[in-house]
């Protein structure tokens, strides 16, 4: 590289002065983020280790303290209850996706999407409700659904069973065009050994469907999940809710914050001066920033549990879920819905029905005619029970079922919807169904 004379370029140096506003997220502020979405577990793990450096603060540990159960016993630690290093096929999910480089809208939706996975690998939000519920938009969440449809094991997050297969068939058997059909189209038609319907409509071989079939039959059912165990649900309740004179009185069933205690002669040390006051000072500050923290996560958690339960109220007294969001609760609250999520995130309320993650208090639903809220699950349940009390010689047909919501309960469901909460409920087809009932016996399954 040839150098540059002086005469060749003349180089001018000016001091500026340029004032701009923003926020800086310091590590104290990435901590307190980061300790909202923690379980109680983890919570005290963290306690534990920054009171094992920070000399200015002790753990008052009493002798009794409230239980899972509702009485008293001797003290345990908290992470004494829970396995070492347990882990779940979810876990792997979300570590997953913590290598991807990607912006955080679309991880934050790859996580949601992770979490809203029932126990077989299915996802059990539409990609619409899931932008309903969160922030990111609908091509945001398609994009994150594409790519956990990428990760170990393959699957993961599929819609349902039908998607599954057809994923299969996409990897494993590329050059088929009558195997996706089948699949897309005429999956009752093979269940009830109705070849010759197929061949027909398809114009092919009846022994070409018949050998397509045993492809299909091959095919895995679900996602293969390792076996990580079965209770994913966190040990610890963070909250424990009791009815008490008709009304419901919410805790906290370890009060964290009453047992850790300041070193008083430390802290005298500190305040005047002494040795070691520089050394004294950042203990300090990171001590009074920890316990400000856990003030501030607690506040919190108590202020989106209230929300929620004055909203399921009738869910806890024995009725069904109402519809309820993240966005919701976030524009009550006066906080970004991002915090919402974080808030309910590994967080499990004890309560007189029993034990319940907070996320699973925010579900889906529809407005009737009148204005009242249905949620998703109801309309489930109201499917289920037309079809239990139906005459499966003349089982009703989806569309039939959509008619009779909008008649009987002024809610607007469209086939399509009713289709997709029937296949949650494992629940046969209409076609099945009156096969069942014609012939005596169960129809071929393809899968169990």
């Amino acid at each position: 590289m040839k150098a540059l004379s002086k005469r060749g370029v003349e180089m001018k140096l000016e001091l500026t002065h340029k004032q701009t506003t923003g926020l800086v997220m310091t590590t104290q502020m990435r901590q307190a983020i980061t300790m909202l979405q923690w379980s109680s577990a983890e919570l005290w793990e963290h306690i534990q280790q920054e009171i094992h450096e920070n000399p200015i603060l002790t753990l008052d540990t009493p002798s009794m303290i409230p239980s899972n159960r509702h009485h008293r016993e001797a003290y345990h630690d908290p992470i004494d209850q829970i396995v070492p290093d347990e882990k779940n096929w979810r876990d792997s999910l979300v570590e997953q996706a913590g290598w991807l480089k990607v912006d955080q809208s679309l991880k934050e939706a790859l996580l949601f999407l992770i979490g809203n996975l029932d126990e077989r690998g299915f996802c059990t939000i539409s990609e619409e409700e899931a932008a309903l519920q969160t922030g990111p938009s609908l091509d945001t969440i398609k994009r994150a659904r594409r790519l956990l449809l990428q990760f170990e094991p393959m699957g993961v997050g599929c819609l349902d069973f039908k998607e599954f297969l057809l994923l299969q068939v996409e990897k494993k058997h590329p050059d088929s065009s009558v195997l996706s059909v089948l699949i897309e189209n005429h999956l009752e038609d093979l269940a009830t050994q109705n070849f010759k319907k197929v061949a027909g409509e398809l114009d092919i071989e009846e022994a070409c469907v018949v050998d397509a079939l045993e492809v299909i039959q091959s095919l895995e059912p679900r996602p293969l999940l390792p076996d990580y165990g079965t209770n994913n649900m966190p040990a610890l309740p963070e909250l424990i809710l009791e009815k008490k004179d008709g009304g419901y009185v919410l805790h906290d069933p370890f009060s964290v914050s009453g047992q850790i205690q300041w070193d008083e002669q430390l802290v005298r040390m500190y305040k005047e001066g002494k040795e070691a006051h520089e050394y004294l000072d950042e203990c300090y500050k990171k001590a009074r920033w920890l316990l400000q923290s856990i003030e501030q996560r607690q506040n919190t958690i108590l202020k989106v549990a209230e929300m929620i339960i004055k909203h399921q109220r009738g869910f806890l007294n024995g009725g069904s879920l109402r519809p309820l969001t993240l966005k919701k609760v976030a524009k009550k609250l006066g906080v970004h819905e991002s915090t919402i999520s974080r808030t309910v995130a590994n967080k499990v309320l004890q309560t007189p029905k029993g034990l319940y993650e907070l996320k699973s208090f925010f579900v889906t639903g529809y407005q009737s005619a009148d204005g009242a809220e249905i949620s998703s699950q109801h309309i489930k349940a109201l499917i289920g029970e037309m079809i239990q009390k139906e005459n499966p010689l003349k089982a009703l047909s989806d569309q039939k079922m959509a008619t009779e919501l909008k008649e009987k309960h002024n809610v607007k469901v469209s086939r399509r919807t009713v289709a997709k909460y029937r296949e949650s409920l494992n629940l046969p087809s209409s076609s099945k169904r009156r096969a069942s009932a014609r012939e005596g016996v169960s129809p071929i399954l393809l899968h169990s």
